[in-house]
């Protein structure tokens, strides 16, 4: 091979992976990774100290381990620690100054609090940079980490299924990024994460430990301008808007201010006495509403900016996403086993929709989001896409469920009214009159309940399409799970004193996928047993003990 035509693979094996930038010189495939030592120059190695217990050797400042050799985090890792002391500075010295007057000792403890917390994380970054090692050899990945309780880490090559890059804003600013190793068990062998490898180490590391020689795939979604109209219809957006007052009231009791103390505050509060109140009540809702969306905005913006799913040559599915914070998140196909068309009740008004991976090996950290708030149709499509079916078993006729289980919706939705009345009632007695409005919340509450009881059991249904069962219910958030039967390892039949009563059961697929089992809730017992067969012949059968009338 000439070496002109090095350079080309190496520029071509060096594009634009998961949002973070490319390698300098580009990326390796599994024979430069051999001979790159004696590509240029350097004594090849086939043993050395470190395998037999000698003294360690780190790698180059890169932050790439290569050779076998012991490599430390990046040097830049250091700084990254520094800053989580030196950002507190600023604004603590502010405050001190502008408050100097009015600083006590409660006022004290709360700064020197915030900097010692910022003092102790990096010291642990610190240590955490100073006895770090990682290497990566023909047929292992391994990590020793920790100071006075000292760990090493070894996973076999062959059991790493994932290698997802993420960088947050001060690991941009210093050109780093976390490597998370994962290897879909959740055993001694489950994996490891590297905080502190330069973007272009993150990278090398990614291909050589996947064996990716080609970054591009096929592109499953991209998102469209349009779509940012369902960032408004987030379920955050009035938490988002409520928070920034309760921050500013917490403010005032850390300096030991009283609200009114501070002079609009009064202002305003003399205002709105002065005011009738459903103009006060619009109002309030109107300010409270614009935050929450502003800030339901940024963050779809933040954490979808430059989304897309592909399809990788490796049989992959490589998700990137981020605009402060990228993540390059990626998943086997073989991992796969199912998806979960996910509809919160803001978003299925607005004909929206998320889309949900359901696989194995996933932590309770990790992400399932395969798509961002997107027109419902979309997200079917992508779930046909990625299950590489024609048409989606997301949108597959279902099976509806009894009567009894709508009795049982309808009953939920009665109580909490009946409740509010009662204590309303109980309190007007205690009081010897009537306590305002509390006496129209119940019945306020009681039509909406039965809505919401009836599309509860309207989203009730079951079916099988093919490899795949498909359960759907939830009202405040609709779930539709598309779970391949040959991933159900188990069932689980439940059932309250109030279900038997009602003939129904609660039938749940136990799975090694995602984070928890899969309902089919509200059954009869006949057909909930009978669709348990249909799925997984065999398997529930040793359980049932058949009638002398069968």
């Amino acid at each position: 091979m000439s070496r002109e035509e090095t350079a080309a693979d190496r520029r071509r094996e060096a594009g634009d992976d998961g949002g973070f930038p490319a390698a300098a010189g580009g990326g390796m495939n599994g024979r430069e990774q051999a001979d790159g030592r004696k590509r240029t120059g350097g004594p090849e190695r086939t043993g050395g100290p470190e395998r037999t217990g000698g003294p360690e050797r780190t790698g180059g400042r890169g932050g790439v381990a290569a050779g076998g050799e012991w490599t430390r985090l990046d040097p830049r890792m250091p700084w990254l620690s520094l800053s989580w002391v030196i950002g507190p500075l600023a604004p603590i010295a502010v405050t001190a100054l502008v408050a100097r007057d009015r600083l006590n000792l409660q006022t004290v403890i709360a700064l020197g609090s915030i900097l010692a917390t910022g003092a102790v994380i990096t010291v642990i970054g610190l240590l955490r940079y100073t006895t770090t090692r990682y290497r990566v050899t023909g047929d292992r990945v391994e990590l020793r980490s920790g100071l006075l309780f000292r760990r090493h880490r070894s996973v076999p090559r062959d059991r790493v299924r994932s290698v997802d890059l993420t960088a947050g804003p001060l690991h941009r600013v210093f050109g780093l990024a976390t490597v998370k190793v994962g290897t879909g068990r959740n055993d001694a062998e489950k994996g490891f994460a590297l905080e502190g490898v330069s973007r272009a180490g993150a990278l090398l590391l990614r291909r050589s430990l996947l064996g990716r020689t080609a970054p591009a795939g096929s592109v499953i979604a991209e998102p469209r301008p349009a779509w940012i109209r369902y960032a408004l219809l987030s379920s955050w957006s009035l938490p988002i808007g409520l928070a920034p007052f309760g921050l500013f009231f917490r403010v005032l009791d850390i300096f030991g201010v009283s609200p009114a103390e501070v002079g609009f505050l009064g202002e305003l509060w003399a205002a709105v006495m002065a005011t009738h109140p459903v103009v006060v009540l619009a109002a309030a809702v109107g300010v409270v509403l614009a935050i929450g969306l502003s800030g339901a905005l940024l963050l779809h913006v933040e954490s979808w900016w430059d989304f897309r799913l592909t399809r990788e040559p490796d049989r992959t599915f490589l998700v990137r996403r981020g605009l402060l914070t990228t993540r390059s998140l990626s998943l086997e196909e073989r991992r796969l086993h199912g998806v979960e068309v996910a509809e919160p009740l803001p978003l299925r008004w607005g004909g929206g929709a998320r889309l949900n991976a359901v696989a194995t090996g996933l932590g309770e950290d990790d992400s399932t989001a395969l798509l961002p708030p997107a027109p419902r149709a979309e997200a079917h499509r992508s779930a046909a896409a990625v299950l590489a079916e024609d048409t989606s078993p997301t949108l597959a006729r279902l099976a509806a469920h009894p009567r009894a289980a709508l009795r049982r919706r309808v009953v939920h939705a009665i109580w909490p009214p009946l409740v509010l009345g009662l204590l309303a009632a109980g309190l007007a007695a205690w009081l010897i009159r009537a306590p305002g409005p509390l006496w129209l919340a119940g019945p306020a509450l009681l039509p909406a309940g039965l809505l919401l009881a009836r599309d509860a059991y309207r989203n009730l249904g079951h079916g099988l399409h093919g490899p795949y069962l498909v359960t759907r219910y939830g009202t405040a958030r609709r779930r539709t799970v598309v779970l391949r039967r040959t991933a159900i390892i188990g069932w689980t039949v439940s059932r309250s004193p109030f279900q038997r009563r009602s003939g129904l059961l609660t039938l749940a697929a136990t799975t090694a996928a995602g984070k928890g089992s899969y309902k089919v809730r509200d059954v009869s017992v006949t057909q909930g047993l009978v669709f348990a067969e249909e799925s997984v012949p065999g398997l529930l059968a040793p359980f049932v003990r058949r009638s002398s009338g069968d």
